[in-house]
């Protein structure tokens, strides 16, 4: 008996949560995305190094990603060292579209995206701060600004969010983000 009251309490559960409406951040439903925090499936994005802009629909309105147009966002977010492209997280891509659309923004200036290791590591002799296993490494990072928004505001926005690492550094005008365990520096 009592297994049975405590499945109508869990289905009754579950049947409330259903119900709710989603937070104002929580933005995946309406965009068919399977990612919480999204954008809407298009962002403009420019690599300070290189100079290139891109202006992309990478999610149709179906929800479906468009092949063409993440291989295009892989060349552009490609290592600064050598070249080198690698995929970059959706849930990556998803979090940089969801910030530039948080913001209004027109587009998004990405300062460092994917890394190889050898760049990375030539990076860690000269730089104090890159890290030996960089997240940039795995494409799940990238260094980030929004012209017209200062680094504290954008870094305040990125840690409520709770998807991932935030960091700030003196001296430079980006924020860093990406898509693994949640921590602040």
């Amino acid at each position: 008996m009592r297994a049975i009251s405590g499945f109508i309490i869990l289905v009754a559960a579950m049947f409330a949560v259903m119900a709710m409406p989603p937070s104002p951040l929580e933005s995946s439903v309406a965009h068919n995305s399977p990612f919480i925090y999204t954008g809407d499936g298009k962002i403009k994005i420019t690599d300070t190094h290189t100079g290139e802009t891109i202006t992309i629909l990478y999610r149709d309105p179906d929800g479906f990603y468009r092949d063409e147009a993440l291989t295009a966002i892989d060349h552009t977010l490609r290592c600064h060292g050598g070249g080198e492209r690698f995929p970059i997280s959706l849930k990556l891509v998803e979090l940089i579209d969801n910030v530039q659309d948080h913001f209004n923004a027109e587009s998004v200036r990405v300062v460092s995206g994917y890394r190889s290791f050898e760049y990375n590591s030539a990076l860690k002799r000269r730089l104090s701060r890159v890290a030996h296993n960089s997240l940039h490494i795995q494409g799940m990072a990238a260094d980030i600004a929004i012209p017209g928004v200062s680094k504290h505001e954008l870094a305040k926005y990125a840690r409520s969010l709770a998807t991932g690492g935030v960091g700030t550094y003196a001296g430079s005008d980006f924020v860093h983000i990406d898509v693994g365990p949640v921590r602040t520096w």
